[in-house]
């Protein structure tokens, strides 16, 4: 008769409440019998569990258990073998064990013997063996009651104790396929266990983002010859993950631009991809790569935009503008017509000073003149260097509460603060002096030292 693991567990709990404290008293015997047997001090002891869902990594195919041997009596000066041998467990299928010969040296009185267990046939079912000593070689069974170990072997999973709160929100809803990849992954069986801190029972929440970045790096490294079955969660840019480039990005990079990690998740949740094994389906049909080309511009327009409210928001953060191409950089397109907002120094909410210089050289501002300015500085730098940012390229002086010149080396030509300034406006200028006077926009002016 099969039984699953989690029933025999169960019932050992309950059988054990009564008796894994009781000692298992040896009965009188001679010092001068030789005997063997198995050295374990409680009743629970001679009852033993093997999971191979604990043995997760390599996939190893057999097991070893060891277990504790003693013999009574006196030493002798010689070897002597002891005979273990197997027989089946009553209700139970056999499981498939190997045990090499014991063999006790001179004087020696105590080891532990090697069970090899093999891997079970079937899942979740538990098959079990009795080991027992049978006193036929050289030395003779000892103590009663000590002479048998029954072991219980399976391959069954359970979702982890610690998998709630935190990890479902990161790792997603538990299954066996993803416990099982997550443990090759990290090489470690009980890779639950470091999620979790015992002492404050709290999780551990830069690990549980750590594990799900890594394992979907992982995952979406080279393109898989069969499709992903594990749904680990794509996160949002606001957990700030530092995903990879995934293995499909660069056959779709004229639609989708230079790969970024907040880039990623934004497009992936835009098409609707919310994990691992739903973006890599998508990517690999006809119809997801449609939808993709479809929705590529749009992302583009609203990358763009998101952009620039971040160099907005940058301003008054203190970053050199040679630091947002690492913190947030889209390339501006000239054949894409844009929704753009006003640049932080050309508003000059807080009365900075900002504003009348940009007003000096640009005029007032309009959302048009502004796209112009992006794409005629983009075509001069070259697209994959320029920083819109760098148009009027101030910092935010905080000792001082005012403005100052940002000291970046910017554009194709390297010109900082004001030098850049003037760059910009000179090529602007001419732009927009070349086009036909009913397109022109309103740029003054200026005399340049």
């Amino acid at each position: 008769m099969k039984r699953n693991i989690l029933y025999i567990i169960a019932a050992f709990a309950v059988a054990f409440t009564f008796v894994s404290c009781e000692r298992v008293e040896p009965d009188f015997f001679d010092k001068n019998a030789n005997g063997a047997y198995f050295d374990y001090e409680y009743a629970a002891d001679f009852e033993k569990v093997l999971n191979f869902s604990e043995h997760i990594v390599g996939a190893p195919d057999t097991v070893t258990v060891t277990l504790n041997v003693k013999l009574l009596g006196y030493l002798m000066d010689k070897e002597r073998t002891l005979a273990v041998k197997t027989k089946e467990v009553e209700g139970y299928e056999l499981a498939d064990v190997t045990i090499d010969e014991v063999v006790f040296a001179n004087r020696e009185y105590e080891k532990q013997i090697a069970i090899k267990v093999k891997r079970p046939l079937v899942e979740e079912v538990t098959y079990a063996v009795c080991i027992y000593l049978d006193g036929s070689g050289d030395i003779g069974t000892g103590i009663n009651g000590k002479n048998e170990i029954n072991l219980y072997v399976t391959e069954s999973y359970e979702k982890p104790a610690v998998w709630y709160s935190h990890v479902d929100t990161y790792l997603g809803i538990w299954s066996k396929e993803k416990h099982i990849f997550l443990a090759e992954h990290t090489g470690n069986n009980r890779f639950y266990s470091n999620l979790y801190d015992e002492g404050t029972a709290m999780h551990i929440f830069d690990s549980i983002v750590g594990l799900n970045v890594s394992a979907v790096n992982a995952l979406l490294a080279t393109a898989p010859a069969e499709p992903i079955e594990v749904d680990l969660p794509i996160l949002a840019e606001t957990d700030y993950p530092s995903y990879t480039e995934p293995y499909f990005w660069s056959a779709y990079e004229p639609y989708l631009g230079v790969f970024r990690a907040n880039k990623f998740c934004r497009f992936t949740t835009m098409l609707g991809g919310s994990d691992t094994r739903n973006v890599a389906a998508l990517f690999a049909s006809e119809e997801g790569v449609a939808k993709m080309q479809e929705e590529a511009d749009n992302f583009h327009k609203i990358d763009v935009f998101t952009m620039l409210n971040e160099y907005y928001s940058y301003a008054m953060a203190g970053y050199l503008i040679s630091e947002y191409k690492n913190l947030f950089w889209v390339e501006i397109r000239n054949n894409v017509n844009y929704t753009v907002r006003i640049p932080f120094w050309w508003e000059d909410s807080n009365s900075l000073g900002t504003a009348v210089i940009a007003k000096k050289y640009f005029g007032e501002y309009s959302d048009d003149k502004y796209q112009f300015m992006l794409k005629t500085m983009s075509k001069e730098d070259g697209e994959e260097n320029f920083i819109a940012a760098s148009i009027l390229p101030f910092a935010y002086d905080s000792a001082n509460g005012t403005f100052c010149w940002d000291s970046s080396k910017l554009g194709k030509n390297g010109l900082s603060g004001e030098e850049r300034l003037k760059e910009c406006y000179r090529v602007i200028k001419a732009a927009n002096d070349k086009r036909p006077a009913s397109r022109r926009f309103d740029i003054p002016d200026v005399e340049l030292d």
